[in-house]
């Protein structure tokens, strides 16, 4: 009898679980519905429940607070539009001393072509965080989703650090954060200008290419040698 009493007491709290997961994401749907359409300022609780349909006071069950609630869908999003992309951009610098100009564009494009996609699945999003981080810099308070942008540009920072050393390149950190803050500035701006439609994805990207290929080449030294492709 103890035995089934403890197995229904096991699925009773599973459920009650898998309910309490399925609010919160509910509840992070909501608020990432929210700021796509209204931005950081537009951001409240009462908006987020309505939006994912309880009450309110429910919300402090999953949240402890709205910058709470922000900081957790900053962290999905940062790893969303990295994770995929992270180490093929460390073995890229690893390898650029020795790329062919063909192998570097090869695999130039194909990192860049998963950026463009990911923005893509939800340019009206990526948009309000563009927006937002104009608000924003390093120097003042953080705002949640307001400053994700600047926190994917010092993840990028530590990216290409990473590739650097990796291949046994001397470089000043500042030089790096000038690069990415200009490679970063020019991905933003062909995306949203793909977005309008004032050129094709395909033409930014072997653009970007090129661009790139300049600023990783400002690391190494002129007389490095490069195979011949």
């Amino acid at each position: 009898m103890n035995s089934l009493n403890t197995v229904n007491d096991t699925k009773t709290e599973s459920k009650r679980e898998q309910e309490k997961a399925k609010t919160r994401h509910k509840l992070l749907k909501s608020a990432l519905q929210l700021y796509s359409l209204e931005g950081s300022c537009g951001m409240s609780m009462n908006k987020i429940a309505k939006g994912a349909n309880i009450a309110q006071p429910s919300f402090y069950n999953h949240f402890g607070s709205l910058d709470t609630l922000q900081q957790v869908l900053s962290e999905q999003l940062k790893d969303n539009y990295l994770s995929p992309m992270r180490m093929a951009w460390v073995d890229m610098l690893k390898d650029y001393p020795t790329l062919s100009k063909e192998a570097f564009n090869q695999r130039c494009q194909e990192c860049l072509t998963l950026i463009f996609e990911i923005a893509f699945q939800n340019i009206a999003l990526f948009q309000r965080l563009i927006e937002d981080s104009l608000r924003f810099d390093s120097k003042i308070e953080r705002q949640g989703l307001g400053s994700l942008i600047i926190e994917i540009r010092e993840e990028w920072t530590k990216i290409f650090m990473q590739g650097l050393q990796s291949a046994k390149c001397a470089f000043e950190e500042s030089d790096v954060h000038l690069c990415v803050d200009i490679a970063a500035a020019q991905v933003h701006e062909l995306i949203l200008g793909c977005h309008q439609q004032r050129y094709s994805r395909q033409q930014a990207i072997e653009i970007l290419c090129k661009n790139f290929d300049g600023l990783f080449n400002s690391f190494f030294t002129k007389d490095r040698h490069r195979v011949n492709g």
